[in-house]
């Protein structure tokens, strides 16, 4: 047993095919940028199959599972209303916040699942990146609210013109990692706040997920 009763681990093996998805999404969408439809075709299963891949880890529980397909559903059709007509504001919105619900339970199920652990092992260890990786696909639809209430709320010094998603990824992950390159910058007062969060929230991640590491170990060995 990983986990004491009450707590039940994601099923084994998602957190492998989630971790690999989650990571592609995040390090391959420059081709859908003038890629084509071929291309935008393409990031678009991988991200339905990334999708499947958090229902199926979210599965460790009746009421895990009914989250995570209430919320895919919900993205989904905010996804489809967008796509018929994307100049619209509101459902611009509505898909960039419909992200929200859905990645907030994934990354709720892998916390549990590393906190309740009782030994490091290779789920753990993957569950801890993914969640990672997560919390910087969290920001990236709070970025793109923020821009679209208020546009120029962000700026991109090196391709110059309006900030979008992609480009977001891109924040997201250099903010979360305090790497902070300065291309792309916040501009208003809420997105340097927001930006803040993210690289408080990256450190103390790393911080906390560390000390819960060594305290796993510290515990096999007294009990070995």
């Amino acid at each position: 047993m990983l986990e004491p009763t009450g707590a039940p681990a994601p099923r084994r093996g998602g957190i492998a095919y989630l971790l690999a998805l989650v990571a592609l999404l995040h390090f391959i969408y420059p081709i859908t940028i003038d890629g084509g439809v071929g291309n935008a075709l393409v990031y678009n299963v991988l991200y339905a199959g990334m999708f499947l891949a958090g229902i199926f880890v979210a599965s460790d529980s009746r009421r895990h599972l009914i989250a995570s397909i209430a919320t895919a559903l919900l993205w989904l059709v905010c996804s489809v209303v967008y796509a018929l007509d994307p100049g619209t504001l509101w459902k611009v919105l509505a898909t960039y916040l419909a992200l929200l619900p859905f990645q907030a339970t994934i990354v709720w199920v892998l916390l549990r699942h590393i906190f309740y652990a009782r030994h490091v092992g290779r789920e753990v260890l993957l569950a801890a990146v993914t969640v990672y990786l997560l919390l910087a696909a969290l920001f990236v639809p709070v970025y793109g609210v923020m821009e679209a209430l208020a546009p120029g709320a962000f700026v991109d010094n090196g391709a110059g013109g309006p900030v979008f998603w992609q480009q977001f990824i891109y924040f997201s992950l250099t903010t979360l990692t305090t790497t902070g390159y300065g291309d792309i910058l916040p501009v208003s007062p809420w997105a340097r706040a927001v930006a803040n969060v993210e690289q408080v929230v990256g450190v103390l991640y790393l911080a906390i997920l560390m000390a819960r590491l060594v305290g796993i170990y510290s515990q096999e060995r007294t009990r070995g």
